[in-house]
């Protein structure tokens, strides 16, 4: 975290340089500002990695100064945390309506300010690490009956790539739905008249809407619950209150599912209609085998519980016990999805992560990271290595199945885009009756070829045969 700019709006000229000496202390590089009006200028010009907020400001105040850097597109993706000396429960949501990442009480304790910095800064780490640039905003619709709960959810998503609208109970959001199709639905399940199960069967019976991602939010933890949510046809659940680097995996992870379905229906309906039949049928492959799945787990009693967890998915397992032997598998097999164990003897799974995150041969394998580490700075630093998901032990089978389900999805979707990229590739280069290289190949290679000659002032040579019987 050292040499990160951070902005310290302030108008208490004893708060501001204390504020600027600490983050001295932890190698920060401060910037100071006594009102809301010099902050932005400084916020334009400079573009801090972060700001540090007083709601109670001189002319403008904190909230309002968070809402226009919010509003503006080169800057909302700067935390803010807010500055407060009232300590109320309705101060968090205030700050968080505003567009705030959070916010830290005054008087500050000086001995755990800057591990709050830290955590702030990190959280924004990881979601920049993740952020997939789609072509248009994704379209998220909120549904629950407190307002104050879609407030909440859509400043946790306040990251300004998604247009985010609410409904307040279930027929609203069915007619929301009707009128303007989401990208994506994060769901209540007890809400009034229609609950959240109903909606979601509802969507599923309707072929026009039963693809969109739903996320199940909910108070209730009970495994009956969640199974029953799972048969009504939701993708994910999250349980209150809700984590916002959880949600905000969730979200992204069901996005990019949905990104990728969609580029395969449309290249299959521009196929359907430039392709020929027979050569449809023609290019067909045989099935292919079942996902094959890699259990990477030292635990045998936990392997053994994960392993008849995962009986009745239709795939294929294997199990390893170190981190070493996993990544040597990965070269022998061809692995769909990577269940993976954090603490391993040896090469720990933050290393197996990175390794196959790193390696294009590997980048696509699917990483669903299982581990008894419950702190946020273990899931971030998974996150930030390329791990597409997480839980913790003890594990819910009905959670690890639909997570490993989605991500068998993925995988199969993304395995089919590369295949279609080389076949499109190979049309592109290739002479469909002879099968050599086309002129259009030809003509770029020898270009290629005739700089470097002249170049390197060495001769070229062409060789040109006729191919007559072909």
């Amino acid at each position: 975290m050292e040499n990160k700019t951070i902005l310290v709006i302030e108008d208490n000229e004893l708060n501001r340089k204390l504020f600027c000496a600490m983050l001295e202390m932890g190698h920060y590089k401060p910037l100071a500002a006594e009102d809301a009006e010099t902050g932005l200028e400084i916020v334009r010009e400079v573009r801090p990695d972060l700001i540090l907020m007083d709601i109670q400001l001189p002319g403008m105040d904190g909230l309002s100064a968070t809402r226009l850097i919010k509003k503006d597109p080169d800057l909302q993706g700067i935390p803010v945390v807010a500055l407060t000396a009232y300590a109320m429960p309705e101060d968090e949501q205030t700050a968080l309506d505003a567009g705030c990442s959070g916010y830290i009480s005054k008087p500050v304790d000086t001995r755990t300010f800057l591990d709050k910095l830290v955590s702030f800064l990190e959280e924004t780490k990881a979601e920049d690490k993740n952020e997939v640039r789609f072509d248009h905003k994704k379209k998220i619709l909120i549904v629950d009956d407190d307002p104050s709960n879609i407030k909440l959810l859509r400043a946790k998503l306040s990251t300004g790539h998604y247009e985010i609208t609410g409904a307040n109970n279930g027929e609203e959001a069915l007619e929301r739905v009707a009128e303007n199709s989401p990208d994506l639905i994060l769901l209540d399940i007890m809400m009034p008249g229609i609950d959240g199960f109903k909606v979601t069967r509802r969507l599923r019976s309707n072929p026009e809407t039963k693809s969109i991602p739903i996320i199940l939010i909910t108070a209730l933890d009970e495994d009956e619950n969640k199974e029953k949510g799972l048969k009504a046809g939701a993708d994910d659940f999250l349980n209150k209150p809700v984590n916002t680097v959880e949600l905000r995996a969730r979200v992204l992870s069901l996005l990019r599912l949905k990104e990728y379905k969609d580029q395969l229906e449309v290249h299959g309906q521009c196929e359907k209609m430039l392709v020929s039949p027979s050569d449809l049928q023609r290019d067909k492959k045989p099935a292919e085998d079942a996902p094959l799945l890699l259990l990477v787990e030292d635990d045998e009693k936990d392997a053994k519980l994960l392993l008849e967890s995962l009986v009745e998915l239709p795939c294929r397992i294997l199990w390893v016990r170190e981190g070493a032997e996993a990544l040597q598998r990965v070269q022998e097999e061809v692995i769909d999805v990577v269940i993976l164990d954090l603490l391993l003897p040896n090469v720990d799974g933050f290393e197996v992560c990175r390794r196959l995150k790193k390696r294009q041969e590997t980048a696509n394998i699917q990483i669903l990271i299982v581990t008894s580490l419950q702190d946020l700075d273990s899931k971030i630093k998974g996150i930030e290595l390329g791990a597409d998901e997480y839980l913790v032990k003890p594990v819910n089978r009905y959670e690890l199945n639909v997570r490993v389900s989605a991500l068998m999805k993925k995988k199969a979707y993304l395995d089919k885009l590369t295949r279609n990229y080389e076949n499109a590739f190979s049309s592109a280069i290739t002479d469909k009756l002879t099968g050599l290289y086309n002129r259009s190949y030809f003509d770029h290679f020898i270009d290629i070829e005739l700089k470097r000659s002249s170049r390197q002032r060495s001769p070229l040579a062409l060789v040109m045969i006729d191919h007559d019987r072909y």
